[in-house]
């Protein structure tokens, strides 16, 4: 399947750089520097507070999934910690075995990247804005775990090695640059300024 590469989000980007970069909410580097700076010193499971907002700004609070998804998924969280490199598919699978309200099992590899990318940055994030930046394909039609998590998994190492290509090339620099003019307080590792202005940019595609 044919996604964009690091040289077609390059060209969108340098194109848009002072709209991207101007629309980043503020709120975004906010919330990433308290979930994964408070990690290092809290216990998930028990944290309410860092629970409550990891949920509404990861909308981990959706209507269809249980008190049981949400323990269960923090637990998973906490379990990360020691973990090197955690394996999202067994995450995911995890998470998938926790029934709805309706008694089915339900595919939220996105929350699986959100809880890795919290911890660690390099593991890219898979939200909505990110999949219209790389105009991936859907996996709504495809049926059972397997199916659905290959085509993830294609799209997330996709993610990954466009992300690495880019940040290796001198000439998204003077994108970086305007950002850390916009946001002088804020120190980022430079691959969280590319998630958020890579997915600013998808937000801004129609």
């Amino acid at each position: 399947m044919k996604y964009r590469t690091a040289q077609d989000l390059k060209e969108l980007l340098l194109e848009e750089r002072e709209r991207v970069v101007n629309n980043i909410p503020q709120e975004k580097l906010d919330v990433y520097l308290y979930l994964h700076t408070v990690f290092e010193d809290t216990y998930v499971p028990d944290d309410k507070l860092y629970q409550f907002i990891f949920r509404h700004f990861f909308r981990l609070d959706n209507p269809s999934l249980t008190k049981e998804f949400e323990s269960c998924y923090f637990k998973l969280m906490e379990e990360q910690r020691d973990h090197e490199r955690p394996n999202i598919v067994q995450i995911t699978k995890r998470l998938y075995e926790v029934k709805n309200y309706k008694g089915n099992p339900t595919m939220q590899f996105p929350l699986a990247a959100s809880m890795l990318h919290t911890l660690n940055p390099s593991f890219p994030s898979y939200d909505s804005d990110i999949v219209k930046a790389f105009d991936f394909s859907s996996t709504y039609h495809l049926s059972g775990f397997d199916k659905k998590m290959k085509r993830y998994i294609a799209q997330y190492q996709h993610t990954f090695h466009t992300f690495g290509e880019m940040m290796e090339d001198e000439a998204l620099e003077p994108l970086f640059t305007h950002f850390d003019q916009r946001f002088p307080e804020y120190e980022l590792p430079k691959i969280k300024k590319l998630d958020l202005l890579v997915a600013q940019l998808g937000n801004s595609l129609q």
